[in-house]
């Protein structure tokens, strides 16, 4: 087993895309797993040759297996926000989860690394909530020594929260403050959540949540700042100055 082969299942998307590159900093050769291997050269070139796309689906237990022969480590980052057909959360969440896990304990993985949400809890009255709770027990019971990353609402560019907030804005004489404005939101910046990924990989950290994590090493990368809407209109006027105070309040 090469100790320095990582799969990332996922790793074409939002996060997954920079987690690949920040595992590529750090040394690690990295598996692009994704049912679409077509997009990885647009995204990551075709110079690099400890980077390797590779033909895999979470729902089809044969293509995950041949991705994960040989791997020391694992990243799942496939999500899903919005249901639609035969993605359910509970399909992605809990039971894509689960075959992960598993099959990656049976191949001889070493770390196991998933990507779940902050305030994940398998009793909650969200339905996003509570799949993403109980995905984070399947994991656990397949394989125990998993690493769990909890982020808030992540922000950078090509982002589905920030972008289309200023979007809004730009276009809309009034906007809506939900909550009356005093829901506290604390996103965090992908770029960092991706390169805490990469560092818990190298550490025996085992969970990663919201704004804090489990050494020292780690917590300057994640935001510490909790924002209401209200607090962070005045920045808004400026989508520079909003996303580098959101970047700097540590």
């Amino acid at each position: 087993m090469n100790d320095r082969i990582v799969t990332v299942f996922g790793g074409t998307g939002f996060l997954g895309r920079r987690v690949v590159r920040h595992l590529r900093k750090h040394g690690f050769a990295v598996r692009i797993a994704s049912r679409h291997p077509d997009r990885c050269h647009p995204l990551f070139g075709h110079d690099d040759p400890q980077l390797r796309p590779v033909q895999a689906d979470v729902r089809d237990e044969r293509s995950v297996a041949n991705a994960l022969a040989g791997a020391y480590a694992v990243v799942n980052a496939v999500s899903l926000y919005v249901e639609h057909g035969h993605e359910t959360f509970h399909s992605v969440h809990v039971e894509s989860a689960e075959r992960l896990a598993v099959l990656a304990f049976r191949a001889g993985v070493k770390r196991f690394a998933h990507v779940s949400g902050i305030g994940a809890d398998p009793s909650s009255l969200s339905l996003y909530i509570r799949k993403r709770g109980e995905g984070e027990l399947a994991v656990r019971a397949a394989f125990a020594d998993a690493l769990f990353i909890r982020p808030a609402v992540m922000f950078g560019p090509d982002d589905a929260f920030l972008t289309t907030i200023l979007k809004l804005l730009d276009q809309l004489p009034i906007y809506p403050m939900f909550g009356r404005g005093r829901m506290r939101l604390q996103p965090v910046y992908v770029e960092d959540v991706a390169e805490a990924i990469a560092t818990a990989l190298q550490l025996r950290i085992t969970s990663i949540s919201g704004a804090t994590c489990t050494t020292q090493p780690l917590s300057g990368r994640i935001g510490r700042g909790a924002w209401t809407l209200r607090e962070a209109r005045s920045a808004w006027e400026s989508p520079l100055v909003f996303i580098r105070t959101l970047r700097l309040r540590r």
